[in-house]
């Protein structure tokens, strides 16, 4: 057996983790209602994380058996509120400053906001061109827009042409947004749209994980990611298409923050996936994705 602990895993969905931004996202959390959702979904008591420097999180990566990270610049924003959201707001810099704390080990995904198009977008190009950024992740709940809508097409022009994938957070939103703008089907449209881009569903798709699945399987541009969930709770159907050639090849892993919890991730792997399943979504997909 290849322990999935052994093989070198890219996380390809995580978040800012310097103490800085965890400070920041813990003292402005009404916009996220996170401590509401620990309490009354996952019912225990919030704590705010510690945070690390960049070489106590290349320490952690090490340990518990991941190569290399993708951070994302963070630009979401309170539906309620219609402002930024402190800690998931990031500014370009923060993320550069890790990416060049650990080169090989840490790379950067740009942020997109749909409210500031040529800004944005002139951002995610620096990035690029500029840091060797190795994509973009877009969360699109707080704005009240679906992944489909028109202010994102500047985006995905963009990418297409610098040919770098973009991720999105697709699924019910367990923060306090509306979630049915989320359904994976959204994708459908922009992946007919753009067929030169290469486009990554996040976060299963739960509960719609089915469409999920089946946009990557009907477009080549299509694939889908398994951050946040642990593997025990993936839906019985995302199990068996990832575990066959059907989806092997189009599906990826990313902690979506929660580096802690990776090691025990990758051992319920070990119990529910065949071997070059495990090589495929922690680290052959993404390497080719990516371009890392």
């Amino acid at each position: 057996m290849v322990k999935a602990r052994e093989i070198g895993a890219i996380d390809m969905m995580c978040y800012l983790f310097t103490p800085e931004r965890e400070k920041q996202a813990w003292e402005t959390d009404d916009d996220m209602e996170f401590k509401h959702m620990a309490r009354t979904i996952f019912k225990r008591e919030p704590q705010q994380a510690p945070g690390y420097t960049p070489e106590q999180y290349v320490a952690m990566m090490d340990k518990v058996g991941i190569d290399k990270s993708l951070i994302c610049v963070g630009k979401m924003y309170s539906y309620r509120k219609r402002k930024p959201i402190g800690g998931w707001y990031n500014k370009l810099e923060e993320v550069v400053e890790v990416v060049k704390a650990a080169p090989g080990r840490i790379y950067g995904l740009a942020g997109y906001d749909p409210l500031t198009i040529l800004k944005s977008v002139q951002e995610v190009e620096r990035s690029i061109k500029e840091f060797d950024f190795k994509g973009v992740y877009i969360h699109t709940y707080g704005y009240g827009l679906r992944p489909d809508d028109r202010k994102y097409y500047p985006l995905y022009e963009t990418c297409a042409s610098l040919g770098v994938p973009v991720s999105m957070q697709v699924g019910h939103s367990l923060e306090d947004m509306p979630g049915e703008m989320g359904r994976p089907l959204v994708m459908d449209n922009i992946a007919l749209d753009f067929p030169e881009l290469n486009l990554i569903g996040s976060h299963t798709g739960w509960p719609w994980s089915e469409e999920l699945i089946a946009m990557a399987f009907k477009h080549d541009n299509v694939y889908m990611d398994l951050s946040a969930w642990p593997p025990r709770s993936w839906d019985p159907s995302l199990v068996r298409n990832i575990d066959s050639s059907r989806c092997r090849s189009k599906t990826m892993w990313g902690s979506n923050a929660m580096v802690e919890r990776a090691g025990e991730m990758f051992d319920q792997m070990d119990e529910m996936l065949k071997d070059e399943t495990k090589l495929a979504i922690l680290r052959e997909n993404a390497m080719r994705l990516y371009k890392l």
